[in-house]
């Protein structure tokens, strides 16, 4: 049976500021990926985006990833909504069968915003999202230029903006990354600039944020 209240949050779409990596997101990270696993325990979930990668600025949001058969997504989101997750908000949510699931919990009286992105297993985007992942944590120059980027973005708003939006303007950069890293374009996207897993559309390349 569900636990009342549930242990994940309700989860509230705001405008995109970047903010200093907060070291505490691993240990955070690792208590939605039990909470999850206590209620799909088959399932492997993987600590994704820029709050995986120690340093890194950006919007705070804690990124989860995992895959699983097309056939058992719907399952997988009955079982999300019931410890608390919520469907994805935004003008252009991933549909479905690729669903972002969102919700929050709060540690030390700190809010965390979660995405629980989960992949259909076959298209290979987790693994990709991964490879992204632990380049960044293997390079510190690349590292630098993803944060030079994100503040450039937020600068030149003049401060918090729409979610999609920053999401969008650092697509052209994290494409070009995958490109020179020999990963290959998510199939959702083309040539154009897009943004990543980790905002509030569906045309996005990975959990990043």
């Amino acid at each position: 049976m569900p636990s009342f209240p549930p242990p994940i949050r309700a989860y509230e779409r705001r405008p995109a500021a970047v903010r200093a990596w907060d070291p505490n997101v691993l240990a955070v990270a690792a208590r939605v990926i039990g909470i999850i696993r206590e209620a799909r325990p088959d399932l492997h979930v993987e600590h994704i985006g820029s709050t995986a990668v120690p340093g890194l600025p950006g919007k705070g949001i804690i990124d989860l990833g995992t895959e699983a058969d097309a056939a058992d997504i719907p399952a997988i989101t009955d079982a999300m909504y019931a410890i608390g997750f919520g469907p994805q908000p935004g003008p252009a949510p991933w549909p479905p069968t690729r669903p972002m699931h969102v919700g929050s919990v709060v540690d030390g009286g700190v809010e965390y915003r979660i995405h629980f992105h989960v992949h259909p297993r076959g298209t290979r985007d987790l693994a990709k999202d991964l490879r992204f992942r632990d380049a960044l944590r293997a390079d510190p120059a690349l590292v630098e230029g993803y944060a030079r980027i994100k503040s450039e973005i937020v600068d030149r708003a003049g401060g918090p903006l729409d979610g999609a939006i920053y999401q969008a303007e650092k697509g052209g950069w994290i494409l070009d990354v995958y490109d020179r890293l020999g990963i290959e374009r998510p199939a959702n996207v083309g040539s154009g600039p897009i943004g990543e897993a980790g905002s509030d559309s569906k045309s996005d390349t990975g959990g990043s944020t």
